[in-house]
């Protein structure tokens, strides 16, 4: 029914998207260690990436404790990207000018503030919340729906979180990494809140079923056509390439926002005030 998310598949590759996380605990970590280590041969090419250069301090192998079943729904997912998903989104960037393209991802962005002034207000973090309902306020209204963003304008920071951040701020862990069918790169905890996390976006309570149907697709088209450009950054195996690309962001998030594993629980609750 919510279209829209199939544009996660690629979601770990948007700037937009600061999952959060926070250290493992030792049973956790524990789990992770034991898991069986798989095949050295796959049909994935080189294991190589740019996140996998000497001297990494983060193992984000630990973190894939089921590699051999994500990567068969990983290999399952690049193929409906390949040939379905990708090429409506190049049909969509043929057929879009520049200036209409930046106001569509605008409008959407506008929504996303909303969704995050909420999860801030959940996670006791007052300051991005304020901020975050003020540029939905301002662009809904001076900007037209978000058609046009007057709030960076007026310099009101922009943040970004989620249901998924949300829950760990408030102790809940993230689990191994997961692929998810059409979805994408996941964990245990962000897959938990796909479904509540729907309510909280504005395009479900659109009435009528062929427009929420179509405002999801064209979501969803927008955001894979965005991301065109970002895959020429791609190196080695893709599989593990996009994986380390997620879990790197978990762990620095966007504009200093999440926790660094090596962030207190005190420190974690406190920020923000």
């Amino acid at each position: 029914m919510r279209t829209w998310i199939l544009a996660l598949l690629w979601l770990p590759l948007v700037a937009v998207a600061d999952p959060f996380d926070e250290p493992a605990t030792a049973s956790d970590q524990a789990a992770v260690n034991s898991a069986p280590a798989e095949s050295e041969d796959d049909d994935w090419g080189d294991a190589n990436t740019a996140f996998d250069s000497p001297g990494t301090a983060y193992n984000y192998e630990e973190q894939d404790p089921w590699e051999g079943f994500n990567r068969k729904i990983f290999g399952f997912n690049d193929t409906v990207d390949r040939y379905a998903i990708k090429p409506a989104a190049k049909g969509y960037r043929w057929l879009t000018p520049q200036w209409l393209d930046n106001t569509v991802t605008r409008f959407f962005q506008n929504l996303h503030d909303l969704t995050s002034g909420v999860n801030y207000v959940f996670q006791w973090k007052w300051g991005n919340a304020f901020d975050s309902f003020g540029r939905f306020s301002f662009n809904s209204t001076v900007g037209v729906a978000g058609l046009f963003d007057v709030a960076s304008k007026l310099n009101i920071p922009k943040h970004s979180t989620s249901l998924d951040r949300t829950l760990g701020r408030w102790g809940v862990h993230t689990g191994p990494y997961l692929v998810l069918p059409i979805l994408g790169p996941s964990s245990v905890r962000d897959t938990a809140t796909l479904y509540p996390a729907a309510y909280m976006w504005p395009v479900t309570y659109i009435d009528d079923d062929l427009t929420r149907y179509g405002v999801a697709a064209l979501y969803g088209i927008d955001l894979r056509a965005d991301l065109l450009d970002l895959e020429k950054n791609i190196v080695g195996d893709r599989y593990t390439f996009i994986r380390n690309a997620y879990l790197q962001q978990r762990l620095q998030g966007q504009g200093g926002d999440a926790a660094f594993p090596e962030r207190s629980d005190e420190i974690e609750r406190n920020e923000g005030w």
